[in-house]
């Protein structure tokens, strides 16, 4: 199988500006996409990272945008109905069912999309270096066998304070060794007691050790 990687400057992408001014991280699967002969229609998965306040008000300004036409929300999992007109082709080609998502599309608010796509053959995924509208760094393209799938549905549910302390830890490099940042710097970065977030964030390893370890053995 192939798998490319991608980094993609997206001219006019509905998600970009919102993620840049909101300071949001927005992981996108996309689910299906059908046309009518008026629309072209098609669903994505929304998990978002980042604060509890911008994400909502990432999640209202998203929801005022007129090709959105349906937003359905479960905790922290958004799904979003999109509308546009038949002649924007380019929507189509990331929806090709030649493709694999093995990872979310990653939306950041540096400004720039990270796509990582499978296939079983190297042309479907060089066309999305043709694609009018991106601007693409073909960040690597190889044949490959995959090993590595990311399945939302599987995750752990975490408290919102918990999921906050472990999104802070993994951004400022808690986890790396030797640790760039200890308990009394992520403490400060979030504005809480040390032993406030040193609870959250044990809380949340609680959940995830097991999940992540239940079928080692």
């Amino acid at each position: 199988m192939w798998s490319a990687k991608y980094k993609i400057k997206h001219s006019n992408c509905l998600l970009t500006p919102l993620c840049v001014k909101h300071e949001v991280t927005d992981f996108v699967y996309l689910l299906n996409s059908w046309k009518t002969k008026k629309f072209f229609y098609y669903t994505e998965l929304h998990i978002l990272q980042g604060t509890e306040e911008n994400k909502k008000k990432f999640l209202r300004e998203l929801k005022k945008r007129k090709t959105i036409k349906k937003v359905e929300q479960t905790g922290n999992y958004i799904f979003t109905l999109n509308e546009e007109l038949p002649e924007k082709e380019y929507y189509t080609l990331p929806f090709d069912p030649q493709f694999i998502q093995p990872k979310p599309i990653i939306v950041k608010p540096d400004g720039f999309e990270y796509w990582e796509l499978a296939c079983w053959d190297k042309k479907p995924l060089m066309k999305i270096l043709e694609v009018s509208v991106f601007k693409v760094d073909l960040r690597s393209i190889k044949k490959t066998k995959i090993s590595d799938i990311f399945l939302p549905s599987i995750y752990p549910k975490l408290a919102t304070k918990q999921k906050e302390a472990i999104e802070l830890a993994v951004k400022h490099n808690y986890y790396d060794y030797p640790r760039k940042i200890d308990l009394e710097g992520l403490a400060k970065i979030a504005k809480v007691k040390r032993q406030t977030l040193q609870e959250n964030l044990r809380r949340a390893e609680k959940k995830l050790v097991p999940f992540l370890t239940e079928n080692i053995s």
